[in-house]
């Protein structure tokens, strides 16, 4: 029987199967695309030229460490975006673009030397033949008790007019990692989840999912000639695409851009898209930029990306998942997964990282040497206090690198509050990652009582009093470093926050922290019940 089941070839389900594979569990990866890879998908031309991402792109090595670190171990080559030059605005369909008093609008923005789908095709690579299963639409998960049934059609099979061909896995463990909307749509439970899970999933935007890229190649940069970086933002009323950028690699030139054309709107100018996006670059970059050759990927008419509710609904920003997407279900046998579920960097491939390192401690194997040992239980316990001193340590230098970051975006609302939840939001993951791999067992300390008491495990409570006074030392010494910042001192809202800021970023800060507590005690009873 399967150890662990992961319905979700994106990059979420491949670096937690890599995971889990290298720690002995036995892992199948389904995916109902004849693809791996998800929202990550690269165009790379058969003859020559620049590979271009059409999903994901992008990752920042200051605020992102796990795809830094994950790109860095597997020995990719990666590429600065391309950003020096005058950025373009054109506001007026009938005039001439303006150059934007801006430099550096990516905010140091890397991409992988031939795509990211590079990184798809090496974490494959990684793992056992015939671990990845495509074309198998997950159709219904079945609990049994001791293990999960779960129902796949085939997708690929010639039915021939009948009934489509099915699959059927036993896991004593599963994982959907896929957007939460489209679990809630096509995928039947038995026993039905509960309301507040289904409902936190019809809640999540999908990430992308009415998003459209299109893309020019060229012989060459020629705009860079002319001092322009490739970056533009187009604002007027008719516009095709709403921002352009430099997508050129070693191996060719090019010009991308997202679409400014609403989901519902672009259908009824598909054949001439190729033509008003063409157009749209000529007129930014001069006639140059006008080509024949156009390519585009609408995300939003891709059933296995955009759910009927992502059509419908006008949700925008990063996706936010309600905390019960990330604890466990079935008692501890279902769990949820993707970039949509991260508590930090949602939506970016950042967050898909997240997400699997989050369930990868849910889903360890415990060790052998795992014994009931109360003196153990106190030794992990110490161990962990050290780390959390000295990861306290490092909050203030994340909050400065998510200030810049943002800054060097252009990016200026809420700074403070965003900035401090995410450095707060990146050490209680990272704090998380650490408690799976201490061996508590299943014991309270010395002294703490019994195991568990109604629902709450024995070393939740001296875990989480290792980070007393963590948030509001934060805020004090982010408060103390606006003030002296130069870059800040324009902003009177970040260096003096009136009342109501200080109360959003104190109500920010209670619900981490209470989502924190939750996750630690799901994860150390979880392990107690492996430890059983």
């Amino acid at each position: 029987m399967i150890d662990v089941a992961i319905v979700g070839a994106g990059l979420t389900g491949l670096a937690l199967a890599r995971q889990l594979h290298l720690q002995g569990l036995r892992v199948a990866l389904f995916d109902a695309r004849m693809r791996t890879g998800g929202r990550i998908l690269t165009d790379v031309p058969a003859t020559g030229g620049a590979a271009v991402d059409l999903g994901a792109s992008w990752y920042w090595p200051d605020t992102e460490p796990r795809v830094t670190a994950l790109i860095e171990s597997l020995g990719l080559r990666s590429l600065a975006q391309p950003d020096h030059g005058m950025v373009l605005n054109l506001a007026d369909a009938s005039r001439a673009p303006e150059a934007l008093d801006a430099q550096g609008i990516h905010g140091g923005a890397r991409r992988l030397a031939g795509g990211m789908g590079k990184l798809v095709n090496t974490l494959v690579n990684h793992l056992p033949e015939d671990t990845v299963q495509l074309g198998r639409r997950l159709v219904s998960v079945q609990d049994r008790g001791e293990h999960l049934a779960l129902r796949f059609e085939l997708v690929a099979s010639d039915t021939s007019g009948g009934a489509p061909m099915e699959a059927r896995v036993m896991a004593r463990r599963v994982v959907l990692a896929m957007p939460p909307r489209l679990v809630a749509q096509h995928i039947r439970f038995e026993p039905v989840l509960p309301a507040a899970s289904v409902e936190a999933m019809n809640a999540v935007s999908t990430w992308m999912a009415r998003e459209a890229k299109s893309f020019a190649r060229y012989t060459r940069p020629f705009w860079l000639q002319q001092g322009w970086s490739g970056s533009a933002f187009v604002s007027h009323a008719h516009a095709v695409l709403r921002e352009v950028w430099d997508a050129s690699d070693e191996e060719g030139a090019a010009l991308a851009g997202f679409h400014a054309m609403t989901a519902d709107t672009r259908p009824r100018f598909a054949r001439s898209m190729p033509l008003l996006v063409s157009s749209q670059f000529a007129q930014l970059f001069g006639l140059d930029a006008q080509v024949d050759a156009i390519t585009t990927q609408d995300w939003a008419t891709d059933p296995l990306t955009c759910s009927a509710l992502d059509l419908t609904d006008s949700l925008s920003g990063p996706p936010q998942a309600a905390p019960v997407l990330r604890r466990p279900h079935w008692s501890g046998r279902l769990f949820f997964g993707g970039t949509e579920t991260a508590r930090q960097a949602a939506g970016h491939m950042e967050g898909a990282l997240e997400s699997a390192a989050r369930l990868a401690d849910f889903l360890r194997p415990m060790s052998s040497s795992h014994q009931a040992d109360a003196s153990r239980a106190d030794a992990a316990l110490a161990r962990f206090q050290q780390w959390v001193t000295a990861e306290r340590a490092q909050a203030m230098p994340r909050y400065q690198q998510q200030v810049k970051q943002m800054l060097s975006r252009q990016d200026r609302d809420r700074v403070t509050q965003r900035a401090v939840l995410a450095a707060v939001e990146q050490t209680y993951s990272r704090a998380l990652e650490q408690l799976a791999c201490l061996t508590f067992g299943m014991d309270a300390p010395s002294g703490a009582g019994v195991h568990a008491d109604e629902g709450r495990h024995a070393l939740t409570q001296p875990v989480l009093a290792t980070f007393a006074g963590f948030s509001k030392t934060l805020v004090a010494d982010a408060l103390v470093f606006n003030a002296q910042s130069c870059a800040l001192s324009n902003f009177p809202d970040e260096h003096q926050p009136p009342p109501d800021y200080l109360r959003a970023i104190t109500a920010d800060l209670a619900a981490a922290w209470l989502e924190f507590a939750w996750a630690t005690n799901d994860l150390l009873s979880s392990r107690a019940l492996q430890a059983h």
